[in-house]
């Protein structure tokens, strides 16, 4: 288990598929209060919805089948408990729109800088193929370091972006793809009681 800001999270195997908890002590850390719309439309926190997209960026998303949300008993009435699985699927389904719409102009953005990588390298063999008799002239010396620069500079940001920006923005909608499809199931826990000792005795905790 993990603990961070009073957020704990467990993850169970059942029938050979994976099942992950995350137990809030307070209702207010999963659902906005500054957002008075009825259930489902009310939007969850931000730190919820990071905090529970950061937890599955660990796990493998084709044995994930099931998510719980664990919630303090005088703080969730039954119709809530009811309710509160389509809110948490509205929301993810909401943001994966803004998902698509980014990955779109991310994509293009992405191509753009393709294109002018190309470019910049075509630039360089032409002017270094000309040039390569007059290589000791302190013109051509400037201009081809010019022109490496700029071709390093263009390559880097576009391999940054198509290793590490495009693949983190990708990954990110499939764990937004996947929340909706999962079952979420929101159980609570008695005021007396104490979160940490949730017991699922039908259940093995892994990792």
């Amino acid at each position: 288990m993990e603990r961070m800001r009073d957020v704990r999270v467990a993850r169970f195997e059942r029938a050979g598929v994976m099942h992950v908890e995350f137990r809030f002590k307070a209702l207010d850390q999963l659902l906005d209060p500054a957002d008075s719309s009825p259930l489902p439309e009310r939007e969850l926190t931000e730190f919820a919805e990071e905090y529970i997209f950061g937890y599955l960026r660990e796990c493998r998303l084709q044995n994930l089948a099931g998510l719980n949300i664990s919630l303090p008993q005088d703080q969730v009435s039954p119709e809530m408990q009811m309710l509160l699985p389509d809110t948490i699927r509205r929301q993810y389904l909401f943001r994966l729109s803004d998902l698509d719409h980014e990955t779109r102009l991310s994509l293009r953005e992405g191509r753009i800088s393709l294109a002018i990588a190309v470019f910049n390298a075509t630039i360089a063999v032409l002017f270094f193929s000309i040039f390569a008799s007059y290589l000791e002239s302190l013109v051509v010396i400037l201009l081809g370091g010019l022109i490496t620069i700029l071709n390093w500079v263009t390559i880097w940001n576009t391999y940054e972006y198509f290793v590490y920006d495009y693949r983190h923005l990708m990954h990110r909608r499939r764990i937004y793809r996947k929340v909706p499809a999962l079952e979420i199931k929101v159980l609570t826990w008695p005021l007396t009681g104490n979160p940490e000792e949730t017991v699922h005795p039908a259940d093995r905790e892994i990792g």
